[in-house]
């Protein structure tokens, strides 16, 4: 319920909890770039799944450095009916590191801190600007 207030509370048609695709969701884990391109390969030759959305954090990490790739697939179950899940594709190495760092933690945190529409997330973006008065918030941080 979380997350569909925090996220698809204001979409139409409501109500949020519609907009959710990964009330089934699961994970798999890789040892190398190889291996994760070997299944995305044999995913979007099967013809029983069909990839609807994808986000390759490992191009474009989350505000904390995190770096995988989620996939949003409908799965064709049988009877005409299909179902979409999420599946997060990992390499072992960052996400043994995340779990070392306890990095979800500071994901959570930056998550709920920008959420919201983009008029809030500027005026969190100003705040961070006032309070590391003008200088790059790695300098203010770091002093």
């Amino acid at each position: 319920q979380e997350k569909a207030d925090d996220d698809y509370a204001t979409r139409n048609p409501g109500p949020g909890v519609s907009w959710l695709y990964d009330i089934v969701r699961g994970y798999i884990e890789f040892t190398s770039a190889d291996q994760i391109l070997r299944f995305l390969e044999l995913a979007t030759k099967d013809e029983s799944i069909r990839i609807v959305k994808a986000k390759n954090r490992f191009a474009n990490p989350t505000l904390t450095g995190y770096r995988d790739l989620n996939l949003h697939i409908q799965i064709d179950i049988g009877d005409d009916f299909k179902h979409i899940c999420e599946i997060q594709v990992h390499h072992m190495a960052i996400r043994l590191l995340d779990k070392e760092l306890g990095a979800h933690q500071y994901y959570e945190y930056f998550r709920k801190y920008f959420a919201g529409a983009t008029g809030s997330l500027k005026d969190r973006l100003d705040d961070l600007v006032f309070i590391s008065g003008g200088k790059a918030l790695d300098d203010a941080l770091l002093n």
